[in-house]
């Protein structure tokens, strides 16, 4: 019989095989192909679905990778020590949840996690309330300003539904970072709900990732959130992980192509971001009961005074988004 160490360890294996087969036989995948709803605005067919399909392209490695943390949390959520179920008699008020060598058998899962997904920051446990059972590591939990998170919209996703989510953009104030969180339910062998396991995504590689693109200096590739709270920017004068980026979605949240990818739309349009006018190609998609958009925005050449001219310059631009050098720098980003 395998240890429960051994079968963690093997947890990157199995939810690294989910990327190949999330590509090629998600279900969210390819409802999302079939449920989009072109949008077009004097513009060319296409050269725009040729964008697009590059930015579904980015979307695939994006989905994958945070599927493979989802699964990694669900498998764990399964393993006999997280199914026991939490001792709220083990609460000290004074360390916001349990002491450190309390319930170590949970908290060694939580360690082997972190130290096998380098994205992962922080891994929690629930009450089924929302109370914190435990964070670790353990100076988390002490820098914590709250002891009940059902306010928050993963812990009422999950609560809600049963089944795994994914956050918004959270502004953590514990640590002053932006951050994202999968959570998952614990559900025993009676099919009772009791806690909820959590990881805080870094968002940081989410910038390096799409920074290594080397996109030209008048193209800028964003990643944000349903309330356009940005998550990755290929801009590297820009970050996505401090509390400057979350007090600037407005930045984007007022785009017309935002709104448009709200309501399920994708394409390309023409409109005034910061000032300049640019064509912004838009590809939202369903994730763990959320939303993701991404928006490639291509600056206008300043002698540029009608949209159609616009899309057209911007067009005849071949972006290879995904080519041999990305490739090679997938490893790090798994």
């Amino acid at each position: 019989m395998l240890k429960i160490p051994s079968l963690l360890f093997g947890i990157i294996a199995i939810s690294s095989s989910i990327i190949l087969f999330s590509a090629a036989n998600s279900p969210s995948i390819s409802s999302i192909y079939a449920q989009d709803t072109q949008y077009y605005n004097n513009t060319n067919e296409n050269n725009n679905s040729s964008i697009l399909h590059e930015l579904k392209n980015v979307k695939t490695i994006l989905e994958s990778k945070v599927t493979k943390l989802a699964t990694a949390l669900q498998i764990a959520s399964n393993l006999p020590q997280i199914l026991q179920p939490p001792d709220i008699n083990l609460v000290d008020p004074k360390v916001k949840g349990i002491p450190e060598d309390a319930d170590i058998e949970k908290r060694k899962i939580a360690k082997i996690l972190l130290d096998q997904f380098k994205d992962i920051n922080s891994i929690l446990y629930y009450f089924n309330n929302g109370d914190i059972y435990f964070d670790e590591p353990f100076h988390d939990q002490l820098n914590l300003t709250a002891t009940n998170f059902a306010f928050r919209d993963y812990y009422q996703g999950v609560n809600q539904t049963k089944k795994t989510y994914l956050s918004d953009a959270i502004l953590s104030k514990a640590t002053g970072l932006n951050l994202a969180v999968i959570a998952t339910p614990v559900i025993n062998h009676q099919n009772e709900p009791i806690g909820i396991l959590l990881g805080t995504i870094n968002i940081n590689n989410y910038d390096k990732f799409l920074q290594s693109f080397n996109l030209q200096n008048n193209t800028r590739l964003v990643l944000i959130d349903k309330n356009g709270a940005k998550l990755g920017d290929s801009y590297k004068n820009e970050t996505s992980i401090s509390t400057k980026s979350f007090a600037k979605k407005e930045q984007f949240s007022h785009l017309t192509s935002f709104k448009n990818a709200l309501e399920g739309k994708s394409g390309s349009i023409v409109e005034k971001f910061n000032g300049k006018e640019s064509q912004i190609t838009f590809l939202p998609y369903d994730i763990f009961q959320n939303k993701r958009i991404l928006l490639l925005i291509q600056d206008c050449n300043s002698d540029v005074n009608n949209s159609n001219k616009c899309i057209e310059n911007n067009n005849n631009k071949e972006l290879n988004l995904i080519n041999e050098n990305v490739l090679t720098r997938l490893g790090s980003f798994f």
